[in-house]
Order: C-alpha cells, then structure tokens, then sequence
C-alpha cells in the first residue's frame, strides 16, 4: 500500500542554492530549489509555509508551521516532514513537540548544511531519510533527522526536546543530548528505541498559546547584580545558563535581584551534558530557597526557554507545569 506523507517547506540552507560565489547562497522557493527525492511506496506533496531563514524565525512562526503541521495530520497523512534551517530548529522541534504533545504519526524535521540546490548537498539524503521516517516508522514523536556521520550515510533521529545543534558547519550537526537517540536510519533500514512512543498510540492536540517575553541568560563572572536587574526588567520570565551545576552567583545583592524580581526564572546550564544538580554544594540551598527558581534537571536551555514561553501561554501553575515531562524533555527532577 502506499504511503502518503505532507512535506511542509520553511525555507533554509535545503532550500538555497548558491548562483553567484561572491553573493552567497539564497534562500528560495521549494520549486526552484527542492532537492526531489524518491522514497519506494511513498507519494508526497509539498507545500509551501514560508521562505525564510531560521535565523529570522519568531515564535510566531513556530504556531504557523504547528498549525500547519496539525492540518496536515487530520488530513490523514501517514506522517509529516518540515523542511527547515538549522540554526535554530532544535527552537523549534521544541515548539512543535509542546504544542502537539505526542502525534499520532511522525512529525520529522530536516535540513541541510550544504545549500539543497547545490552539487554535493547533504539535503537530498536527509530529505529521503525524513520521508522514510515519516512514512513508515513506528513512531508517535516530534523528532529531528540529520546525519550522524561526515559521510552522511546513517541518519539519527532525534527526539525534538533533546536535538541540539553542535556543530556550525559539519554536515553531522546535530546530536541528542543527555538521553540516547530515538533511533537510526542505517542503509535503509529504520532501526528504532524500545522505549518510544509507538505510531498511534496517542493523538496530537493543538496548544500553540505562549507568552514570548522569555529571555536567555548566560551567567559570566562579569553579570553585575545591577545587570541583572536591568535584564530581568525585560521579560515576564527567563531562563538561566548557570555555570557548572546550574549556580548564579550567591552574594546577597545578586540573589536579592532573583528573588524580588518574582518572576520565573528557570535554572538550566551551560554544559552540554549532564544537565542541573543544584545541591552538591552547601551554597546551593541558598539559590534553591528562592521561590521563583526553577531548577529543571537535564533540561537543555533551548528547550527551556521555549517551554517556558508555552507554560505561562496555558496558564495556572508555571512552576507546576514547568517540572511535568510534557515531551520527553526532562529525565530526572532531583528536587
């Protein structure tokens, strides 16, 4: 039987192509530059949700292309395929997998790092393996595909709440971080995670609601108490890249700030691995007294923010809901 997928265009490096050296790649429409792929058994259609960089996308992209994504699925569509750039796709895989929660059938984002109308692009190949992904894998989960090898020969796929991109210019850029990937494309073959979500098992809802007044901080021994303050001022909440475990600063006027700001601020880090353990040390009880911080475990920071931006968009208990694993984006809550 035939399988019959959405591929949903966005824009990117998969579809730019460099026609001039001197200028750089651009970022076209998917009939000028789609890389057209055959996958045996399956019949997709593109359509086009916007030409744009990644680098240039706001969350109100992330609620058109949920929209869309949605549509497609009650459409009947044996899985979905969203063409997108990289710089900032693990933003919004995370915006994608809070907003749909666990689909019914494969929602794949890909990419390319080599312009997909360009000789030598890694994008056809990507593109194959998505729509592979997309049409036959047992599998209900927001997930990234993209290479794991510089050759490009085994796919990862990625489950959207841990995709981080590593590299800025490797055609294996992406990697899933602190938890084992979903699964792998080797050859062909689609080799899968017991411990996933099956196609089916449950159905995508439609939560697209955020408050986007969230910013990213990066503690750095130069963060003044006065610096802070005037960020926090900027935002209804933030997210935190503390140093090491998660620690900010612990002198009584910075903590001061934290504290009378009153807002959320969730507490993630600045390593890549590991994740948040406030509480190794005996001046992190200081930190974990103060009401309005977060401490969110192996909770990556991108996936922070956007979870943060779609906790206070629904509604009631942001601390509550903030440490619920809503999409596979936290492995251990240690407080």
């Amino acid at each position: 039987m035939t399988r019959y997928v959405h591929v949903l265009a966005t824009g990117g490096t998969i579809l730019s192509k460099t026609f001039d050296d001197r200028v750089g790649a651009e970022i076209l429409s998917y009939k000028q530059t789609f890389p057209g792929v055959r996958v045996e058994g399956v019949d997709y259609e593109i359509r086009e949700i916007m030409v744009k960089a990644s680098f240039d996308f706001t969350p109100r992209d992330w609620q058109t292309v949920a929209d869309s994504v949605y549509r497609s699925i009650h459409e009947g569509v044996d899985g979905v395929v969203v063409l997108h750039g990289t710089d900032t796709m693990q933003y919004t895989a995370s915006a994608l997998s809070f907003m749909l929660g666990y689909p019914e059938v494969p929602v794949v984002m890909t990419g390319a790092m080599i312009p997909g109308g360009n000789p030598g692009s890694d994008g056809p190949g990507n593109v194959r393996a998505a729509i592979k992904v997309a049409a036959y894998a047992d599998l209900g989960h927001v997930c990234v595909v993209f290479s794991e090898d510089v050759m490009g020969e085994r796919k990862l796929i990625i489950k959207g709440t841990r995709a981080k991109k590593i590299h800025s210019h490797a055609v294996n850029a992406f990697a899933s971080i602190n938890e084992e990937p979903l699964g792998r494309v080797v050859d062909g073959d689609i080799q899968l995670s017991e411990s996933r979500v099956r196609r089916g098992e449950r159905r995508a809802y439609l939560k697209t609601e955020l408050n986007p007044r969230v910013g990213l901080i990066k503690m750095s021994p130069s963060l003044t108490d006065e610096a802070m303050s005037q960020i926090l001022s900027l935002y209804d909440g933030v997210v935190v890249e503390g140093t090491g475990l998660g620690h900010i600063k612990t002198d009584d006027k910075f903590l001061a700030v934290v504290e009378g700001y009153g807002k959320p601020v969730v507490i993630t880090t600045q390593c890549l691995y590991g994740g948040e353990k406030l509480g190794v040390y005996a001046l992190d009880k200081r930190i974990l007294e103060i009401k309005n911080i977060i401490p969110t475990s192996d909770m990556l920071p991108e996936t922070a923010v956007v979870k943060l931006m779609w906790c206070m968009g629904q509604g009631g208990d942001v601390r509550k809901l903030m440490l619920t694993n809503i999409a596979g984006e936290i492995s251990n809550i240690y407080k």
